[in-house]
């Protein structure tokens, strides 16, 4: 653990570097996450003008579902960016040098290209966070910040198995870019309470592409909207779904031709 620590250390440090060699760019790009969470939050404001409720959930809690959706969304931006370059190294026989180096291929993969303009951006998140939490009487207890904090860490643990399936894809057929945009896009569901959308849709973006059980499912645990049955179907699906992804991943080493094949 230590090991891959200090790997990880140094992968930010190079990808800071590789940011701050064009600081025009860098900051552009900081701009613009700001403005695009700006906006959204004028649309949140926009939409409880002239109503205090939203799907059954008070201005608040509906914002907290908005916010722990951008949490996740800047996480998974954050650590799991690398993916993004796979299909490149494939493409190009890059992913031969990771096969040769003395580091698990799938975490140097996975974690080669650390965006620290999402790092930055998590604390107004999280402040933001904290502060809506704080304006919601039902969340100041601690078991409601604990079932959170765990249900969040469970969405992370599934969105972990999207990247890695994502990765085995691209191994299986290069042409697959659209698999990890395909889950960019779905998760922009996660945005409002799932309440607003019909039951089939509720059921699918549930169970088919997990993005209710990745966002709505701690906002709900934290507001103890959820029964138990859901918290044990969150806890069953994040380990098997991430068994899953890491058997795809095996199988798919064992299917890699190098380019010198």
């Amino acid at each position: 653990m230590r090991k891959y620590c200090r790997i990880w250390l140094q992968l930010t440090r190079l990808a800071i570097g590789t940011y701050f060699s064009n600081a025009l760019d860098y900051t552009s790009y900081f701009i613009g996450k700001l403005v695009r969470f700006g906006f959204f939050l004028v649309l949140i404001g926009s939409l409880f003008r002239f109503t205090d409720s939203l799907a059954g959930y008070t201005k608040h809690e509906a914002v907290l579902f908005f916010l722990t959706f951008n949490f996740i969304d800047v996480c998974s931006q954050a650590l799991f960016r690398g993916i993004y370059q796979f299909r490149r190294d494939i493409q190009l026989g890059n992913f031969d040098f990771v096969l040769s180096k003395p580091v698990d291929p799938l975490f140097y993969s996975l974690s080669r290209l650390t965006d620290i303009t999402d790092l930055v951006f998590l604390l107004p998140i999280v402040a933001l966070i904290s502060w809506t939490m704080n304006a919601i009487p039902a969340l100041h207890s601690l078991s409601s910040i604990l079932l959170y904090a765990g249900m969040l860490f469970l969405g992370m643990i599934i969105v972990l198995g999207i990247h890695i399936i994502s990765a085995s894809v691209t191994i299986w057929q290069v042409e697959s870019e659209n698999f990890i945009w395909l889950y960019r896009e779905a998760m922009t569901i996660g945005r409002f309470p799932p309440e607003i959308y019909a039951a089939p849709i509720q059921l699918i973006f549930t169970v088919v592409i997990p993005i209710i059980t990745i966002v709505a499912f701690p906002v709900k645990a934290a507001l103890q909207v959820i029964n138990g049955k859901w918290l044990a179907f969150a806890l069953i699906y994040a380990v098997l779904f991430l068994r899953l992804s890491l058997f795809l991943w095996g199988r798919a080493l064992k299917k890699y031709s190098s380019a010198s094949s």
